[in-house]
């Protein structure tokens, strides 16, 4: 398969997909402009290992999905695993029991069985402060992972709690391809204001706005938009990232997203 995500257009469009929302999606349809799918989400497990049992518990297999990931890889899009630490996982990222081998069973997983070109992380600690133990994960992992490795695998992280995730992301930014911010109730205000505070730890370059469609916990599409042209006083950010890809019928939302963050793909998404 052609590495073609270095010729993306620059800067980057993230896509979280749910394989266990209510509004089923097949992955090979998602549209023209995304750079990176995040599946969302894996879980950690007690044998220093991943499950997805959330993540097909809605009727699509494992091996559907995999299908489905492949067709986008063949278009030159890069697919990746959310881990969380939610209530569904039988363990927090602050109690992963060795931290070496579950770096090394991630990457056997991730890489060597499924073909998964990286990896999300995605704290989900229940009001927890990320410990030594959380960030000795994220060093072990980075053996494989992100741009201290040597693999050409990805790695990058989610954030939208500064008081929880400061001291980790000074010890870690330089594991991370790049960090999102997921502050989608957030106000137009909050979100840049954000996004400046984040920028003084990891770089306005490797920092993305998250936004999400639907009903719930949305960002309007005037609001989302506005984010895609906005631009730090100091550089450029990141690009943009969307939660929920799945709650866009018609994909509206996202094409009118990246037509706005990358006008050379109006032509092609038109």
């Amino acid at each position: 398969m052609p590495d073609l995500f270095m010729k993306a257009p620059d800067p980057l469009f993230i896509a979280y997909w749910l394989g266990y929302a209510n509004q089923k999606v097949n992955i090979e349809v998602l549209p023209e402009g995304i750079d990176v799918i995040n599946l969302f989400h894996l879980n950690l497990d007690t044998e220093n290992t991943l499950q997805h049992t959330y993540l097909t518990s809605n009727g699509m297999s494992w091996e559907e999905i995999l299908t489905g990931v492949r067709v986008q890889q063949q278009r030159g899009v890069r697919v990746m695993a959310t881990i969380t630490s939610t209530v569904h996982s039988k363990i927090s990222w602050n109690t992963v029991v060795d931290p070496e081998i579950f770096a090394a069973n991630v990457y056997e997983l991730v890489v060597n069985t499924w073909n998964l070109d990286g990896i999300d992380l995605d704290p989900e600690m229940g009001g927890d402060v990320p410990d030594d133990n959380f960030i000795k994960v994220i060093t072990e992992l980075s053996k494989y992972f992100g741009p201290k490795s040597a693999t050409g695998k990805m790695m990058s992280y989610v954030t939208y709690q500064y008081y929880a995730d400061e001291q980790l992301l000074k010890k870690c930014n330089a594991c991370f391809d790049y960090v999102a911010l997921a502050g989608y109730l957030w106000d137009l205000e909050t979100m840049i204001n954000q996004f400046e505070l984040y920028t003084g730890l990891v770089g306005s370059k490797k920092l993305l706005f998250g936004v999400q469609p639907g009903r719930h916990q949305a960002t309007s599409l005037s609001e989302a938009m506005q984010l895609c042209k906005w631009q730090p006083d100091n550089g450029l950010k990141g690009g943009m990232m969307l939660f929920n890809i799945n709650l866009d019928k018609g994909f509206r939302y996202t094409t009118e997203l990246i037509k706005t963050l990358k006008p050379a793909m109006n032509k092609l998404i038109d």
